[in-house]
C-alpha cells in the first residue's frame, strides 16, 4: 500500500526547486516541506493489487485541476518552511 499523493507532492517539489533556487534545497527542508503538504491534504492510498484501483487514482491526481491544487501547497509549504527552516545553518 503506498500513498499515491507522495509521488505527486515530490514531482511537483522537484519541479518547483528547479524554478526557484531561492528556498533550500537540503534534505531537511525538502522532508519538512513534503510532510507539511502530506498532513494538509487528504491521503490517497493504493494497493498494487489489483493493480485498476491504483491506476484510476494516478489518472485523477494526473488533471490539470489536481496538479494545480497540489502545486498550491507545494508551493505554499516551501514558504512556510523557508520563513521558519529546521536545518543546521553553516557557521561562517
Amino acid at each position: 500500500m503506498t500513498n499515491a499523493l507522495e509521488e505527486v507532492v515530490r514531482a511537483i517539489y522537484a519541479d518547483l526547486r528547479s524554478k526557484y533556487s531561492e528556498f533550500c534545497a537540503c534534505q531537511r527542508c525538502q522532508d519538512d516541506v513534503i510532510t507539511h503538504v502530506l498532513n494538509h491534504a487528504r491521503p490517497r492510498y493504493v494497493a498494487d493489487v489489483p493493480p485498476l484501483g491504483g491506476a484510476v487514482t494516478r489518472v485523477a491526481l494526473s488533471t490539470d485541476g489536481a496538479k494545480s491544487e497540489i502545486t498550491v501547497l507545494v508551493y505554499e509549504a516551501m514558504r512556510t518552511v523557508a520563513t521558519r527552516p529546521r536545518h543546521l545553518t553553516p557557521t561562517a
